[in-house]
């Protein structure tokens, strides 16, 4: 799922249940891996994986398309490393997963996820986050999140077995942080780490014709069209009144683009 848009509002946060609080910190990869499932049931990680080389690359550093500096860091080698505050930050990312949903037009789902199957779908694979870099030490994130994380994607097996060498990306932008090209960095991240956890390719299933920036972005990296899938998706459409602050919303089936790429 392809998620890159313009600027809207964060909604409030309401209680959400800090389910990884009950998991010892030692079962957290065995808890992620038991839960990483699919159309095709559970999924494995392709049989080259290996996260060492990866583990040694990262933390990168880049800047924005306004020379602000940034970092990429790996949310699951942090998370088995238990020096963050994991219960605070990935609820934050629950939540702007599912403040996407709620909006209705980037990703499939329809009803918000709780804890459970936010780790279920978000973080079965392989967790990067894009955050504030320069005298920001990473153990204060949870600070102010808001602030400091930018955007999050994840790399998983697209399919089982002996498919499983082509991966599959999810990417969030934070509201208040777009249209200052952490989308691309998270582009270029997935690139150049994928091929590092064993993928030979990767394949996006779901990306919606009318995410004209997701489409823009894939097409100038070189991601091939590969097929499209009519009225693939029942999206929200929003027509704002030109006077006034009134909003209308409907719903319109939507085309899907599925995108390739090949690492070798």
């Amino acid at each position: 799922m392809i998620h890159m848009r313009g600027p809207t509002r964060i909604a409030d946060r309401i209680g959400m249940i800090h389910l990884l609080w009950l998991v010892p910190k030692d079962r957290y990869n065995k808890f992620r891996t038991s839960l990483m499932s699919s159309a095709y049931g559970k999924i494995d990680r392709p049989k080259d994986y290996n996260a060492t080389e990866l583990d040694r690359l990262i933390p990168i550093e880049t800047t924005t398309k306004y020379n602000k500096l940034v970092s990429v860091h790996s949310l699951t080698s942090l998370l088995r490393e238990q020096n963050i505050n994991e219960s605070k930050l990935i609820s934050y990312l629950q939540h702007l997963l599912n403040n996407e949903i709620k909006l209705g037009n980037t990703y499939p789902q329809k009803n918000i996820l709780n804890l459970s199957e936010f780790v279920n779908y978000f973080l079965s694979g392989d967790v990067f986050i894009v955050v504030n870099s320069g005298k920001i030490r990473f153990n204060e994130l949870e600070n102010s999140l808001e602030e400091n994380v930018l955007g999050t994607f994840y790399i998983k097996p697209n399919f089982p077995g002996r498919c499983s060498h082509i991966c599959n990306g999810g990417f969030i932008t934070a509201p208040g942080h777009r249209n200052q090209g952490i989308g691309k960095i998270m582009a270029l991240a997935f690139i150049q780490f994928a091929p590092l956890l064993g993928y030979k390719a990767s394949m996006f299933n779901l990306v919606f014709v009318n995410n004209t920036p997701s489409v823009r972005l894939w097409k100038s990296l070189g991601f091939k069209e590969i097929g499209r899938i009519p009225n693939a998706g029942r999206l929200l459409i929003r027509n704002e009144e030109m006077e006034g602050t009134t909003t209308e919303q409907r719903e319109e089936f939507v085309d899907a683009i599925m995108y390739y790429y090949s690492f070798i």
